[in-house]
């Protein structure tokens, strides 16, 4: 309950003081084009609906910790993750300067997501089918990646919006 009234909070600050293009982003909004759209956009409107426990939000100064990606390669990105590591709910956007980037990116991801395989295998089975469905999308020089309790909902919002 407190993580979604959080949630909610951070929802409603986006929407008053707005992205980085200086835009309120509306947590239900979709974006017509997949070049309006923020990487902070994108996390902020799965998040409204879908809880990504203790998400603890992870920049180009400790993303190395856990995916191998080039920063200098990212022209913007979002990502949280369950800062417990009790689960393995886990949402990342990245946009890449070009497309080779974002191939890099997605091979990166990709990854990630084999090494939370097989980490979460043995130690929490019954989080799997979050990494089972998980989903990875890649379009133009987005990389997006989503392990949560609603994957296809994840998935539903990410592609309304790029």
């Amino acid at each position: 309950m407190k993580k979604s009234i959080i949630a909610i909070a951070i929802t409603a600050m986006l929407m008053l003081t707005g992205c980085e293009s200086g835009e309120a982003v509306e947590a239900n909004a979709t974006v017509s084009t997949a070049a309006e759209a923020t990487a902070s956009g994108i996390t902020a409107a799965v998040m409204a609906e879908i809880e990504i426990p203790s998400a603890m939000e992870k920049n180009a100064e400790n993303i190395g910790a856990y995916y191998d990606i080039d920063t200098a390669t990212v022209a913007e990105m979002s990502v949280f993750i369950c800062g417990s590591g009790a689960y393995p709910d886990e949402l990342a956007v990245f946009k890449f300067n070009d497309e080779a980037g974002a191939k890099a990116g997605a091979e990166a991801v990709q990854s990630r997501l084999d090494s939370q395989i097989a980490i979460y295998t043995d130690y929490t089975p019954a989080e799997m089918y979050k990494l089972n469905e998980a989903v990875l999308i890649t379009e133009g020089n987005w990389v997006v990646f989503a392990a949560c309790a609603d994957n296809a909902r994840a998935k539903e919002i990410i592609e309304s919006i790029l």
